[in-house]
């Protein structure tokens, strides 16, 4: 009887976890068009990842580890709204696009 439970409890943790493999597929996928959306409205311009891109803006190397995503959803749509004296533009996207973008972001730890 012991074997039989402890079979049935690894069978479900193996279901549990395969079932959870869909969700870390598509952040991935999430992070990678987040990416592209940075590329391509050209944050390198002035922001900078390990060492590569501008100098204007911060560095975001880092930035997924002390920024919550709802600050940079907030930032993003609003910079004055959080930083008034700021010079970043409010991002001009979807509003797709700008979840892909904060995907991405928050990657950066």
């Amino acid at each position: 009887m012991k074997r039989v439970l402890i079979a049935f409890i690894g069978v479900s943790l193996l279901a549990g976890l395969l079932n959870l493999l869909p969700v870390f597929a598509q952040t991935d996928e999430t992070i990678q068009r987040g990416q592209n959306v940075f590329k391509a409205n050209k944050c390198m311009r002035c922001h900078s990842i390990e060492g590569e891109g501008g100098r204007l803006g911060p560095d975001l190397t880092h930035v997924g580890s002390h920024r919550e995503t709802t600050w940079l959803q907030t930032f993003l749509k609003d910079p004055r709204s959080i930083i008034p004296q700021g010079k970043q533009p409010p991002f001009k996207g979807t509003d797709q696009e700008r979840e892909e973008l904060v995907t991405y972001l928050s990657s950066l730890q």
